[in-house]
C-alpha cells in the first residue's frame, strides 16, 4: 500500500481540473516521482521509424535495472540478446546470438552494425531518455502543452500533447571534433533527423568538424507522449516533423519490482536462457 500512496495523492492534484484537462507541471511531478521510484522493469516495446523516407517495424522485450543502469534485451522475432552494462563497457553492448554468427560479439552501440539508421540506441532503454527529451520541449515552449486526462480501452491514461508551427532548419557549422551525437545533444534536436537532412554525414559516429549542416528547431513539429494513470510509464511515444510521421513506440505489458538472480545482467546468465 505504502508504494501506491503517492500516485494516489499526486493524482488527487488534478482532481480540481476538469474531467480532461490536466495542469502539465503535476503531470510532470506525476511521472518522474513513478519513475524514481523504479528500481527495475521489463516491457514489452513496438517501434515504427522513418528511415530515410522509408519506415522500419521491430519489437523486443527489455528488462531494466536503474541503479546502477543496466539494460537486457530480446529482439522478439529473431530471439537474438542485447546486453548493456555501462560499468563493464560504457561505450558498447553484448549481442548473444540465436543464430549465426553463432558467437557472442561486443559492438559499439553508436555503430554502424549495432545502431546502423535506428534512431535510438540500447543505453537510451528505460524512460529516463525519452521523459528528459519531452520535459526540455516543454521548458522551452510551456504555451504550446496540453495535457488531458483520456481513456484508452477502458483503461485512464494521460497524454503530454504539443505542436508547434515555428519547426524549421537552420545552418549550424560544427566545432572541431564534433559528432553527430554531441550536436544533437548540445541542441537538444533528434540525432537521426541530422543524418536524414543532411546529405554531408552518414552515421552516428561521423567526424562533422568544420560541416555546415541544417538542424531543426525543435525535436519534432508535434509531440505526443501518453502515460499510465497509475504507475506514469509511456504506452505511447509519437514524433512528428513537415514529412510526417517519424517514429512512433507503443509500450505494453509493464511489470515492476522483479526478482532477479544476482547473475542475471551477466553474459553466462543470459546465454543460457535459450
Amino acid at each position: 500500500m505504502r508504494a501506491i500512496l503517492p500516485f494516489a495523492l499526486l493524482l488527487a492534484s488534478f482532481q480540481s481540473y476538469s474531467q480532461q484537462v490536466c495542469d502539465c507541471d503535476s503531470v510532470f511531478s506525476f511521472i518522474y516521482t513513478g519513475w524514481d521510484k523504479v528500481v527495475n522493469m521489463s516491457y514489452h516495446s513496438y517501434k515504427n521509424e522513418r528511415k530515410m523516407d522509408v519506415y522500419e517495424s521491430a519489437e523486443f522485450d527489455f528488462v531494466v535495472q536503474r541503479k546502477p543502469f543496466k539494460v537486457a534485451g530480446v529482439m522478439t522475432e529473431k530471439g537474438h540478446r542485447l546486453l548493456y552494462d555501462p560499468l563493464q563497457n560504457k561505450t558498447e553492448a553484448l549481442y548473444i546470438s540465436n543464430g549465426f554468427p553463432y558467437t557472442n560479439l561486443w559492438l559499439d552501440i553508436h555503430g554502424k552494425v549495432f545502431r546502423g539508421l535506428n534512431h535510438y540506441t540500447i543505453s537510451n532503454a528505460g524512460c529516463e531518455y525519452i521523459f528528459g527529451i519531452i520535459r526540455n520541449e516543454y521548458r522551452k515552449m510551456p504555451e504550446k502543452f496540453v495535457c488531458r486526462k483520456i481513456q484508452t480501452k477502458g483503461k485512464e491514461e494521460i497524454e503530454i500533447y504539443a505542436e508547434t508551427h515555428g519547426f524549421e532548419f537552420t545552418e549550424y557549422t560544427a566545432l572541431d571534433g564534433e559528432n553527430v551525437l554531441d550536436i544533437s545533444d548540445k541542441l537538444k534536436v533528434m540525432a537521426y533527423v541530422l543524418l536524414e537532412y543532411n546529405d554531408n554525414i552518414d552515421e552516428y559516429l561521423d567526424d562533422c568538424s568544420g560541416l555546415t549542416i541544417m538542424v531543426p528547431s525543435h525535436y519534432g513539429s508535434k509531440v505526443k507522449l501518453v502515460v499510465n494513470a497509475q504507475h506514469g510509464m509511456p504506452s505511447l511515444i509519437e514524433v512528428h516533423d513537415t514529412k510526417g510521421l517519424l517514429e512512433q513506440y507503443i509500450y505494453t505489458d509493464y511489470k515492476f519490482g522483479l526478482k532477479l538472480d544476482k547473475d542475471y545482467f551477466t553474459e553466462s546468465y543470459l546465454d543460457d536462457l535459450d
